[in-house]
């Protein structure tokens, strides 16, 4: 892994725990349509896609 495609995925971790923290928020609060809970997840699933499908593998050198 390069240092930019480390820096990459630690911006991308970070989003995830915004997400996760505004979510934790979002749902704490009452009243809650099916609409907004699926605006919620969709935040959230939308944040996770990148590091779910990240490349973990060390990067290969001579």
């Amino acid at each position: 892994m390069t240092r930019e495609e480390l820096d990459l995925l630690k911006d991308q971790i970070y989003v995830l725990h915004c997400a996760l923290t505004d979510a934790r928020n979002d749902l704490g609060k009452p009243r809650h349509t099916k609409e907004s809970i699926r605006e919620i997840l969709d935040w959230v699933m939308d944040a996770a896609e990148p590091v779910a499908s990240a490349s973990l593998h060390p990067s290969v050198r001579p």
